[in-house]
């Protein structure tokens, strides 16, 4: 199992979102990959969160909370959760965004088919959904850097910066420019960035990757509506 699954640590940073983090759980949970790990990282005084992870205390899942103070930064909170996780790799797992179950698998296998060298990926296409209008875009070729997967030593060794916004740019920016990153441009379906109102950008900011982004219509759209139902 360990040799030919390595563990992954899915990095879930979330604050006082209860629904949305039972979501990150629940794509989690669904995945095929079949050693992998969550890491909850949530403000001390965040008893929501508290009552969902002790949810899951008599489940199969591996789940590792890490309390935080509630001024900590996302890119130390997610530095600290890298630290302290026990996988071999990293992916990101945002609260806010939904994931197809091969996500991971999809992922970590795109590294190890291309032998040594690569050791992170990322998808250069991905689903888009704006809640306020009801309406799903297929995303322009880009980095996005909240679908990262990657090496843990690697992140040890370039860490995320202490800040709220664009704290993920170098990272992606270092494993490019080193041949490390392997970037996925077929398979939009694995990650749907999901625009509620409450995200780290604005809506101005994601207009922007809608503007450039293709708007998916008739059955497509409603598959896809169907999968986020709960933000409906």
């Amino acid at each position: 199992m360990t040799s030919n699954y390595p563990l992954i640590s899915c990095i879930c940073v979330t604050n006082n979102r209860p629904e949305l983090l039972q979501k990150a759980i629940d794509c989690f949970e669904s995945q095929n990959y079949p050693n992998k790990e969550l890491v909850i990282s949530y403000p001390k005084m965040d008893n929501s969160t508290t009552k969902v992870i002790e949810e899951y205390q008599n489940s199969d899942l591996k789940i590792l909370p890490i309390e935080r103070e509630d001024t900590e930064s996302l890119g130390n909170a997610r530095n600290q959760a890298v630290i302290k996780c026990r996988g071999e790799y990293v992916c990101i797992w945002d609260d806010d965004d939904w994931y197809h179950s091969s996500r991971l698998s999809f992922q970590f296998n795109s590294i190890q088919e291309r032998g040594q060298g690569y050791q992170a990926s990322i998808l250069t296409r991905i689903l888009l959904y704006d809640t306020t209008t009801k309406q799903v875009y297929l995303s322009f070729p880009y980095a996005w850097e909240g679908t990262i997967l990657c090496r843990k030593v690697i992140l040890l060794q370039n860490q995320y910066k202490n800040a709220n916004i664009a704290e993920d740019s170098h990272v992606v920016h270092f494993l490019s420019t080193k041949n490390l990153l392997f970037k996925i441009d077929n398979v939009p379906f694995l990650y749907v960035y999901v625009y509620h109102g409450n995200n780290t950008w604005n809506y101005e900011h994601f207009e922007v990757f809608l503007s450039k982004s293709e708007l998916i219509t008739g059955d497509d759209s409603e598959h896809i509506l169907g999968l986020l139902e709960y933000l409906n």
